[in-house]
C-alpha cells in the first residue's frame, strides 16, 4: 500500500528538475546552487533568480560561434515562469536603465535575442554604467575566446528598490570569464555614475557575493 501511495504521489505531483536541462550553461557544466532561487533555463544561457528579493543573482552563458548577428528585438517583458516577475514598467521614470546580464549582442538567432529580453535577465543600472562602462566591458569580453561567462549582481543587505514590483538595485555588477585553459578573469563595476572597470580575485568576489563561484 505504501509503495502504491508513493507512486501515486509522483504521478499526481511530478518532481520537475529545472537544473538538469540548464547544467550545460553553468561554468564547467555544473550548477551553482543558491538558496531561495529559481533556475530559469533559456536558449543559450541560464538565469538564477532570487525569489525573496525578486532580483536576478546571476546569469551564465556558454560560448557560441556567433556566425550570425541577430537583429535587436527590444521585446522587454515579464517572465511568466516567475511569480511577481519584474516588469518593464518597474523601470519607468526610475532613473535606471534596464541593464542586460547576458548581452543581447551575444544572441545568434531571433529566439535567442528574445530570451535576453526577459526581465529576469535585467538589473537596474545607472545609465552611464549601462551605456558606457558596462557596454565597453561586454564588447571586451565578446572579443576573447571564452568558454563560459557568468554575470552577476551584488546587493546591499537591504537593497534600494524601484517600481511597484520593488526591483532591487545592485550596488555593483561583475563578470567572471572562464577560459579553456582553466584560467579565469574577474571584472567588477560599481553601479554609480563615472564607474570604471576594475579587476579583483575570485576569492575577493566570493567574499563579496557569499557564493562559491569556482
Amino acid at each position: 500500500m505504501r509503495k502504491f501511495l508513493f507512486a501515486l504521489f509522483f504521478i499526481l505531483f511530478p518532481v520537475v528538475s529545472y537544473a538538469s536541462e540548464c547544467d550545460q550553461f553553468f561554468p564547467n557544466g555544473k550548477e551553482i546552487v543558491v538558496p531561495h532561487t529559481r533556475v530559469l533555463c533559456n536558449s543559450f544561457f541560464v538565469s538564477v533568480f532570487d525569489t525573496n528579493i525578486r532580483g536576478v543573482v546571476f546569469s551564465a552563458e556558454i560560448a557560441q560561434a556567433r556566425k550570425v548577428k541577430a537583429t535587436r528585438s527590444n521585446d522587454f517583458r515579464a517572465d511568466k515562469r516567475v511569480l511577481a516577475s519584474p516588469t518593464p514598467d518597474d523601470y519607468t521614470h526610475s532613473g535606471y536603465d534596464r541593464g542586460h546580464m547576458v548581452p543581447a549582442a551575444d544572441a545568434d538567432s531571433p529566439n535567442e535575442m528574445s530570451d535576453t529580453f526577459y526581465m529576469t535577465n535585467m538589473t537596474p543600472q545607472v545609465p552611464y554604467v549601462n551605456r558606457v562602462t558596462w557596454k565597453n566591458l561586454e564588447d571586451r569580453v565578446r572579443s576573447v575566446p571564452f568558454t563560459y561567462v557568468l554575470t552577476g549582481a551584488i546587493y546591499d543587505a537591504i537593497p534600494r528598490t524601484i517600481g511597484l514590483g520593488k526591483v532591487p538595485v545592485p550596488i555593483s555588477l561583475y563578470k567572471i570569464v572562464y577560459f579553456k585553459s582553466g584560467n579565469i578573469a574577474v571584472y567588477i563595476v560599481d553601479n554609480v555614475y563615472g564607474a570604471k572597470v576594475r579587476t579583483v580575485s575570485i576569492t575577493e568576489l566570493e567574499r563579496l557575493t557569499k557564493l562559491k563561484l569556482h
